[in-house]
């Protein structure tokens, strides 16, 4: 059986960003790295080793806020996909925000820097054969640099300006809602737009500038530029090529928050509007012409519905939705990406933090690249690929953010958009430990 090598090729470079760990390393000082800021809903954390022998403190009294996270995914599939198995990804990641107010009172600046290493197999590659990984912490299986970039605030955090090497899933289409979902389908931002913009990074950082303005308290709009060289994803590179070849990826935000702030009712919502443009040269599937340049759209909300316990508890149930768009269905492969759901966290008050989950994501693949692969124009499967959806559902007991233990259930429908492979149940556990 012919695998859709279109797809898995970039099934392999591609993977979650930090924030489904992050979120949990919110601090209840003044600064927040770049993968927390997003998040509107969070609790201080605790470290499984405390405060490192006074070091943490030390730093900190100084201007530095280290953070240092080990996540792994176990998975399997003891039913359906191309054969049965089970991997455990891992991930260990060193991350520090300089403050430098403290240090050298610049008022609103900080370099945010972070590195990683990571190893381990993919259940979806090895075994399943779908597009939608199972396993958000697979992807750049080695060792990395993530993210150097400064950051600058000025009129009182009117504007917000950014540069230096970072990924665009730090910003962009960003649901807290998601990142709590294993599946790299939702985690932490929509899967679809990362299969149609090769020049669109997650989890890896490339040259880019970014600039933030927020006209109220309640309303920002964002864009940025990115060098969109693909290549730089490679492992060969660990993060570290500082080139420039582009070209460039660009991409527009507008965000509306409902309620959150100071006495405000508990029905916190965040709705996105956004768009990019890659610049990079992409082949029709009918044709094999070349064309420069593609485009597409995006909408996200989360909303929660039931507050629970008192204001800035971050208890409650909420919904999240998201669509992405890619238009030009004769080059991009995924033109429809739907993503919905609810999560309810701290349904108990001797466990605030623990959150319980479901999310369903369905992508479409273009009818173009189909009927090229129905008549090996593209390898991939006879009847070409149509769709592929996932359903999940998980609960992860936190111990106050210094580690967390999360089952999971995942049943892929279609994997690998094609009837070829047998409709797959994942059984797993994603471990964090924030040390």
């Amino acid at each position: 059986m012919k695998r859709p090598s279109l797809l898995f090729a970039l099934l392999h470079v591609l993977s979650c960003t930090s924030v489904a760990v992050a979120q949990e390393q919110a601090s209840d000082g003044g600064v927040t790295d770049p993968a927390t800021r997003v998040f509107q809903l969070m609790l201080p954390s605790e470290h499984l080793l405390g405060d490192w022998g006074g070091v943490r403190s030390d730093l900190e009294d100084f201007g530095i806020t280290p953070g240092l996270i080990l996540v792994t995914d176990v998975a399997g599939n003891p039913s359906g996909g191309r054969s049965q198995g089970a991997t455990a990804p891992t991930s260990v990641e060193l991350n520090m925000l300089f403050d430098l107010d403290k240090i050298s009172h610049l008022s609103g600046g900080t370099i945010f820097t972070s590195f990683s290493e990571r190893w381990g197999n993919s259940l979806s590659a090895d075994d399943i054969g779908n597009v939608f990984s199972a396993q958000q912490i697979y992807g750049f299986q080695t060792y990395r640099v993530i993210d150097v970039s400064y950051q600058q605030q000025l009129l009182n955090d009117l504007i917000e300006l950014r540069i230096g090497r970072f990924a665009t899933t730090d910003d962009f289409q960003v649901s807290a809602y998601n990142a709590g979902l294993v599946s790299n389908a939702f985690c932490g931002n929509p899967f679809g737009i990362l299969l149609d913009a090769p020049g669109m990074t997650a989890y890896t950082g490339t040259w880019a500038a970014l600039v933030k303005v927020n006209p109220t308290p309640r309303s920002y709009v964002m864009a940025a530029v990115y060098n969109g060289d693909p290549g730089i994803r490679t492992n060969a590179h660990h993060g570290m090529d500082l080139s420039l070849n582009g070209p460039a990826f660009s991409i527009t935000e507008i965000g509306h928050q409902l309620n959150g702030l100071p006495g405000d009712s508990q029905l916190l919502g965040n709705y996105k509007l956004g768009g990019w443009y890659d610049a990079s040269e992409l082949t029709s599937f009918a044709s094999g012409a070349t064309t420069h340049g593609s485009w597409g759209l995006y909408a996200m909300f989360d909303q929660v519905l039931v507050p629970f316990g008192r204001p800035g508890s971050n208890s409650g149930f909420g919904i999240f939705g998201s669509v992405t768009v890619a238009p030009e269905s004769h080059i991009q492969p995924l033109p429809l990406f739907l993503t919905a759901g609810f999560a309810a966290r701290g349904m108990f008050e001797s466990r605030p933090r623990d959150t319980i989950e479901f999310g369903v994501a369905a992508g479409y693949f273009s009818s173009d690249l189909q009927r090229a692969e129905q008549m090996g124009q593209l390898p991939g499967p006879p009847d070409g690929q149509d769709y592929e959806k996932v359903v999940e559902l998980t609960y992860r007991f936190d111990s106050n953010g210094a580690f967390f233990v999360q089952p999971d259930v995942q049943y892929v429908v279609h994997p690998g958009g094609t009837g070829d492979i047998k409709n797959a149940t994942v059984l797993g556990v994603q471990l964090g430990i924030n040390f």
